[in-house]
């Protein structure tokens, strides 16, 4: 179902009734991936009090670049502790050695860098995705956030060439 949603009503049996443009959806649960400024709009009357929470949100632009770089490989390693070398609390001892890992990404403070909210590694979080090709690696880039309009200007008119640039410098740089 692809159609805007209009209304959101609770119903007598305690179920909720979704109210599209072309039609009702009736469901147990309702999960919402709306801003909370658009949600607050659709909710019930008796939910003004939520509604009224809802638009004191303030909302983000958020700008997602993926990139893939072909015949390269990611090097993400951890300092690990040779096996049996642990403290008496679990911990790594103090000789470590680096491992591979499975690491996710990063995420980079606004004090460092305030375009750049991280960088995740979608080659290791998702190696099914990858092709059966030559080594690559895959990358999604986070800009923007709290501070998109003071590094990118206002975000539905952001030039996707600064976005894809920026982007490359962020990995080139991390």
């Amino acid at each position: 179902c692809h159609a805007p949603l209009r209304r959101l009503r609770r119903r007598p049996d305690g179920r909720w009734q979704l109210v599209l443009a072309d039609g009702t959806v009736t469901a147990d649960h309702v999960v919402s991936a709306l801003p909370a400024a658009a949600l607050a709009e659709v909710l019930p009357a008796e939910a003004e009090p939520l509604a009224q929470e809802l638009r004191r949100i303030p909302a983000a632009s958020v700008a997602v670049v993926n990139l893939q770089y072909e015949g390269v490989t990611l090097p993400v390693t951890v300092r690990a502790a040779p096996a049996g070398d642990a403290s008496a609390h679990g911990r790594p001892g103090p000789a470590h050695a680096a491992a591979p890992a499975q690491g996710f990404g990063h995420l980079v403070p606004s004090s460092e860098d305030a375009s750049l909210l991280g960088i995740v590694y979608d080659s290791v979080a998702f190696p099914q995705h990858d092709g059966t090709g030559a080594a690559s690696v895959r990358l999604t880039v986070m800009l923007g956030g709290a501070w998109f309009g003071q590094s990118f200007g206002d975000p539905a008119a952001a030039a996707p060439a600064l976005l894809l640039q920026r982007a490359q410098a962020a990995v080139r740089e991390q």
